[in-house]
């Protein structure tokens, strides 16, 4: 006779699944069911609901079930699992305040997660957090020490045999170099994510990849072919309800139909981007719109609406410390201020060792 998986086990294969609210479900009754010593069974309850409700884009509920999580950490015995237990926890509470845009609080997590994993000597643990380092420098806009770290992320992944973790960094590296500037690059890493992720079967995954393979093609200027991608993307986000892939997605597509002229559907689609971007109070997702904004102004007449929506995108970035973000919103008011088609914000994106985007005129593809 099989062994019967546990609550806690059928809520981890339904979050897999990406089955993310059925999976809270069976966790609360779980937490609910655990004895009043019982700290790893909370522990593992907690934990997976702050990845449920980070995949769902409510940050806030994942740092608290992350805070139980490692509050219960602690009480467990003996102190020796406690230790491989905790840093796990650390880990996703950094890709939640990640999240959140606060990136310096991330890496910190991140260091003292790698500190105990070195100790235990634990090369997947390792491998996991410098994937999250990658995701972390590519916020703060170091895209150099993203690259290098997703890349020796994937190079011990591959030695470890976990594909699907591999995957994960192919995406990252995809984003990442188109960040860069290397779009043809960008586009080779998340067509072999998009291979890898349909082999396993892994919905997120998938989606991640095809959302990456629109802004590549998005950056080479194949905006009806990037929309195909967004459009697989959106299918996909939709049905396993991830709004904050979604989010981005959403952005990316209005981009793609502002640079193609077709300005009621894009703003149509930046909206319902804002909306979930308000939703998931993510930062860096209203700069991307203010900038946006900023360019709809412009191109109807208002030259000094679109100079203060700039202006504030930069002053948010600056006050954030996205330093990507502040050479867009630097380079955007730059153009409006000076309203001619000349060289502006070179310098920003040359400290950075990025490709600038082209501002001699708006709307601006911004990769």
């Amino acid at each position: 006779m099989k062994n019967r998986k546990s609550p806690i086990e059928k809520a981890d294969a339904l979050r897999q699944k990406a089955r993310y609210r059925q999976s809270l479900s069976l966790l609360a009754r779980a937490v609910k069911a655990c004895g009043p010593r019982d700290f790893e069974g909370a522990y593992k309850c907690h934990l997976l609901s702050g990845h449920n409700w980070r995949m769902l884009g409510n940050f806030e509920k994942a740092i608290a079930h992350y805070e139980k999580a490692i509050k219960c950490a602690g009480e467990i015995s003996p102190a020796e699992r406690a230790k491989t237990l905790l840093p796990d926890a650390t880990v996703s509470l950094s890709l939640a305040y990640r999240a959140l845009g606060d990136w310096k609080k991330a890496l910190s997590l991140l260091r003292e997660a790698e500190k105990a994993y070195k100790g235990l000597k634990d090369e997947e643990a390792l491998a996991f957090v410098l994937w999250s380092k990658g995701g972390t420098f590519r916020i703060k806009g170091d895209i150099a020490r993203a690259i290098e770290a997703l890349a020796e992320a994937r190079r011990m992944f591959a030695a470890l045999g976990d594909e699907h973790a591999a995957g994960y960094c192919l995406n990252g590296l995809g984003g990442a170099n188109r960040i860069k500037g290397a779009y043809k690059t960008s586009l080779t890493y998340y067509t072999k994510a998009n291979s890898l992720f349909a082999r396993l079967k892994d919905p997120f995954g998938l989606a991640y990849s095809f959302c990456g393979i629109g802004n590549a093609m998005r950056m080479m200027g194949r905006h009806e072919d990037a929309l195909k991608q967004f459009r697989r993307a959106l299918k996909i986000y939709r049905r396993i309800g991830d709004i904050v892939s979604s989010s981005y997605t959403l952005w990316s597509a209005s981009k793609s139909l502002m640079m193609t002229g077709r300005p009621k559907p894009a703003l149509k689609t930046l909206k319902e981007a804002e909306k979930f971007f308000a939703r998931t109070k993510d930062p860096r997702g209203r700069i991307y719109c203010l900038l946006s904004e900023a360019e709809f102004a412009a191109m109807n007449g208002g030259g000094k609406k679109a100079a203060e929506l700039a202006a504030r995108a930069l002053e948010t970035s600056k006050r954030r410390g996205f330093a990507i973000e502040a050479c867009h919103a630097s380079a955007l008011l730059g153009f409006f201020r000076l309203n001619a088609a000349r060289e502006t914000g070179a310098a920003c994106y040359r400290r950075l060792g990025l490709k600038k985007p082209d501002f001699g005129k708006v709307p601006v593809n911004i990769p």
